[in-house]
């Protein structure tokens, strides 16, 4: 699995729902796809790795942002 494909992968998710959480998405990326596209902050919780988040940005367009507030990315 390469970086490109769990980045198209949020993105068919996100085209499904029309949001897609960051809660529990670092798990399902580490369940699916594996370790090397997630890692753990100093405070023990699992994120997902930023050049997957890179990625996914660079594929996403202009019509899905991301909501500080309710920590998910969201089409607009």
């Amino acid at each position: 699995m390469k970086v490109k494909d769990v980045a198209q992968f949020m993105l068919k998710e996100l085209n499904k729902k029309g949001v897609l959480l960051q809660v529990g998405l670092a798990e399902i990326i580490k369940d699916k796809f594996g370790e090397e596209f997630v890692f753990t902050t100093t405070h023990g919780t699992i994120t997902i790795d930023r050049k997957v988040v890179r990625e996914f940005n660079k594929l996403k367009g202009e019509d899905i942002r991301w909501d500080k507030d309710g920590c998910c990315w969201e089409q607009v």
